[in-house]
């Protein structure tokens, strides 16, 4: 930025119109090693990311108002798709930790992300909102699934907080209303026995034919021969 050019971004006007939490995201996304660039395609750009956390975040949010305690389901009596989400989530804690002690916030946001959009909104939530919506409350499926939200809200949630104070305040005190803050929380300890190989292996086959039936649905759908995916 250059001030005899005319092109500076001043912090304020950016909180003013977005608010803090998207100029610290900004800021943890950015590279730090190189030259630090900003803009309105930028600001835009880490908007759109923005919101993508916080839908994922609402619609976790949403689905645990109908969370009790005794939903709570042991690991190993999950189905596989459950299993296989928080085997994601203990790979992510690690990667997520071992970011934050190298200073490397870059690769933190990135990993949240990209779990919250592809292994949660785009496959996970995808796929369990039948179960959530349909089955009986009593469904063994129905408690797993949302065990695992629980899981999944509060590992994330705190991995966010240290970037998204306030967001991830706001989110966390949404769901525990008596807590105190959850910069008064630590990152969670996850199981190591949640990590399964064998799981995603056998997961990873599956989606890609997944992804192919996916792609044929779509050009059917273009071709107006189908209307949902259902059908």
């Amino acid at each position: 930025m250059s001030k005899s050019l005319g092109n500076t971004v001043a912090p304020q006007d950016v909180i003013k119109q977005y608010g803090a939490d998207i100029l610290r995201l900004w800021v943890a996304s950015a590279d730090y090693s190189e030259d630090l660039r900003i803009g309105k395609e930028i600001i835009q750009t880490t908007v759109d990311a923005y919101r993508k956390i916080r839908n994922t975040l609402r619609w976790l949010l949403g689905n645990l108002a109908h969370y009790t305690p005794a939903d709570d389901t042991p690991v190993a009596a999950m189905v596989d798709l459950d299993r296989l989400i928080l085997s994601r989530l203990k790979a992510l804690g690690e990667g997520v930790e071992a970011g934050y002690r190298a200073y490397d916030y870059k690769r933190v946001v990135a990993l949240i992300t990209n779990f919250m959009v592809n292994d949660l909104s785009a496959f996970y939530f995808d796929i369990r909102k039948d179960a959530l919506y349909c089955d009986p409350i009593s469904s063994v499926r129905r408690q797993g699934a949302l065990t695992t939200i629980q899981l999944v809200f509060d590992a994330l949630v705190k991995w966010l907080a240290p970037i998204l104070p306030f967001t991830a305040e706001e989110t966390w005190l949404s769901r525990y209303p008596e807590a105190l803050s959850v910069h008064l929380e630590l990152f969670p300890e996850l199981p190591e026995a949640w990590l399964d190989d064998a799981l995603e292996a056998r997961w990873a086959s599956l989606i890609r034919v997944r992804r192919v039936v996916t792609g044929a649905l779509e050009i059917e759908r273009r071709e107006k021969r189908i209307g949902s995916s259902l059908e």
